[in-house]
């Protein structure tokens, strides 16, 4: 396997960053509106949920902030973020928190997070790798 050239990787980097950054926006929106709708906490789940979901409102766009400027750091907290909310909103489903669940189906909202879940789990490493050397200041 041919390695990229540094401006192929810096492109490759930036594209798969803008994609985390667009599913993150979309958590934010999708976070704000719950919030805006039915007020903080309102949702028929335990207080810890709650808390996390309503969280996620400023953690969500944090990341992005973060993925842009300390990309090894936004990496971690996307990837942390992204496994514990499709960890959380799959037992909610399964729970039937938001109504019964159905055997053998997902609702599109868990499919879809759980493909750009699948996706940062998946491409993190790789945009890691591309990453440049981090350079330590000589004091």
């Amino acid at each position: 396997m041919s390695r990229l050239s540094a401006a192929a990787s810096a492109r490759l980097v930036r594209g798969i960053v803008l994609v985390y950054s667009v599913g993150f926006l979309i958590g934010t929106y999708t976070h704000t509106q719950g919030i805006i709708d039915h007020g903080w906490l309102a949702f028929p789940v335990p207080l810890p949920v709650g808390l996390y979901w309503d969280a996620l409102t400023f953690l969500d766009p944090l990341t992005v902030l973060l993925l842009w400027r300390r990309p090894r750091l936004g990496l971690g907290v996307a990837t942390a973020i992204m496994v514990s909310d499709v960890s959380v909103n799959t037992a909610v489903y399964r729970a039937g928190y938001l109504g019964p669940s159905v055997p053998h189906m997902v609702p599109l909202s868990l499919f879809d997070q759980a493909l750009f879940g699948l996706f940062v789990v998946v491409t993190a490493p790789l945009v890691w790798h591309l990453l440049p050397p981090i350079r330590r200041r000589s004091t």
